[in-house]
This record gives structure tokens, sequence and C-alpha cells, in this order.
């Protein structure tokens, strides 16, 4: 509830937000619900995941080129600041942006205006900037890869999306509208089933939830044992299943599911390695103390600063 309340203040503002919260908590609904109650609801509302983009191509997705500007850019492209022109343009998993381009996406934030490759002339653009990532940001700054300067111009507003495990008590509401998402709203789950749902701690949170409530419509109860039983406090959390085809699920989850797949590994390997002493994982990783604090309860591992 106050999450959203701020979020009703923060709608009708122009003020930039920066949404944090863990991979599948919903911050692009959020993003979108603050567009849609802003007095720029009838413009466009942008999407750029900057995670999923190579980064030889940030530039021109972001800023848009020329006609051959570049190998390749046969025709001219707008880019996203100015495909939003007078409404919003959210700046997905904007953690991965890399180092390099920050600063130009910092001046296009301070000038309110952006150069596309190969052109001389800047435009003038109108936008209002929402951002997201599952980062700790703040971590990335100290660590040198986040200019700090960029994360205060984006987190003039941060607000922290919290994950299903600290809100059970909305599962059997979401249940419900994911399943009127479906076209399913007179499918009946037992109450076993949501006393079940509501007491697992829910790793992939509503992304999770609506796979399972999907799945939960075409196959029986028993099917989902391994998604519904969760494990003892402390035991890591289970890998999950493997992408048989990349063309099986969308772009953006396949490739989630393979980092974290190589983040839950490298993680296990390293605290093997040092003991669980973060000290010694942070040095011999090259990650922020801070952070990988974060990564390791994220995975369900735990460390020692001993």
């Amino acid at each position: 509830r106050r999450l959203f309340g701020l979020v009703e203040k923060l709608a009708v503002t122009e003020t930039p937000v920066l949404l944090l919260g863990e991979t599948g908590t919903g911050k692009d609904g959020l993003a979108r619900a603050l567009h849609l109650r802003s007095a720029r609801r009838k413009a466009p509302f942008v999407i750029v995941d900057c995670g999923a983009i190579a980064p030889q191509l940030v530039e021109s997705e972001l800023f848009g080129h020329a006609r051959g500007a570049f190998s390749g850019a046969v025709t001219d492209r707008p880019g996203a600041f100015l495909e939003a022109e007078g409404g919003t343009l959210f700046l997905d998993e904007v953690g991965e942006l890399p180092l390099e381009l920050q600063p130009r996406l910092l001046r296009a934030l301070e000038a309110r205006q952006v150069k596309r490759l190969g052109e001389d002339r800047p435009r003038s653009v109108d936008v209002r900037v929402i951002a997201a990532t599952h980062r700790a940001l703040n971590a990335e700054v100290q660590a040198g890869r986040f200019r700090p300067d960029l994360y205060f111009r984006l987190a003039v507003a941060a607000l922290r999306v919290p994950p299903l495990r600290e809100r059970r008590e909305d599962i059997p509401l979401l249940v419900r509208a994911l399943l009127v998402q479906l076209g399913r709203e007179s499918f009946e789950l037992s109450s076993e089933l949501i006393t079940r749902l509501s007491s697992y701690d829910w790793p992939g949170n509503v992304r999770e939830l609506r796979n399972v409530v999907a799945r939960a419509v075409v196959s029986d109860e028993v099917s989902l044992e391994h998604v519904l039983n969760p494990a003892p406090p402390g035991t890591p959390v289970p890998s999950r299943p493997p992408v048989s085809s990349p063309l099986e699920v969308p772009f953006k989850e396949a490739k989630e599911r393979l980092v974290d797949n190589f983040t839950r590994e490298y993680l296990t390997a390293l605290q093997q390695k040092h003991g669980g002493n973060v000290t010694q994982m942070a040095r011999a990783s090259g990650l922020a103390r801070t952070y990988l604090h974060d990564l390791l309860a994220r995975h369900g591992l735990r460390g020692t600063d001993s």
C-alpha cells in the first residue's frame, strides 16, 4: 500500500523514478502504471531492455542513427528517445548499461537533447525517464561499474519493489488476477494449493507464480510438487530447469535463466573454495562485498565476514 501510494503521488510529477527489486517482481508493471496515471498517458510508452541489447548496438537503440552511420545502417533509425517524444522512456535493467555509454545517457538526460549517430545536429527531446534494475546500484557505484552522477540523476525517487516472499498475503489476489489474464477466471484452485503457494519462497517472484498458475490450469497438482514444496531454510535455491530450446520462452526469460544458473554455480564454487569468507570471496571475484552479500542472499547462500 505504501508503494502504491508513492506511485500515485509520483505519477503526476515529472520526477525521474528508479525502481529497484529482484527479477520478476513487476517493475515493468509499475513503470507502465506511472505512465498511465501521468499527463503523458496518451503519448508513447517506450521500453528499452538494456540487458538484452548487444553492447555495440545500445547507442543506436537509445539515440538512433542516420543512414550510412556505420556498416549495416541502411536506413535512418530514430532511437528510443525520439520514439518516446512527449511520453515515457522506460530503461529496464539500466544497471547493465556499458560504463562507456553512461556519460552519453547522462548528457541526454541533463541537456534534454540527443544526437543520432552520423549526425552533428542535436535534437531536443521531451521525455520522462523511468529506470529499473535488479542490481544494487549503490554497490555498483562503489565498485566503479556505474557512474555516481548518472545514479543520482536516475534515482531522484527510488522505489524498492518487494519480493513476493515479503508479501505472501498478496498471493491469493495475484492468483485470481493471473487466472483472469489467462481467460480462466472460473478456474478454482483448492484452498490447500493456495496455502502451499503462500508458503513457497518464490525466487522467481511474480513471473514464476504466473508460470505455475498457467501450468496449474492444464496439469494436476502432483506435477507441481517440485515447485510447491519449499526447501528448508538455508538450503540453496535449486537451479531452474534448463531451456531445451531458446525459442520455447521469450528471449529475456531464457537469458535470465542462464544468467541465474551461472551466477548460482559460480557463487557455490566460490563459497566452497573460500569457506564462505565473504572478504576473500569478494577479493577473488572482484565484486563489492555489499553486492556479493546481496547475490548470496538472493540465491539462498550464506557467507561469513570473519
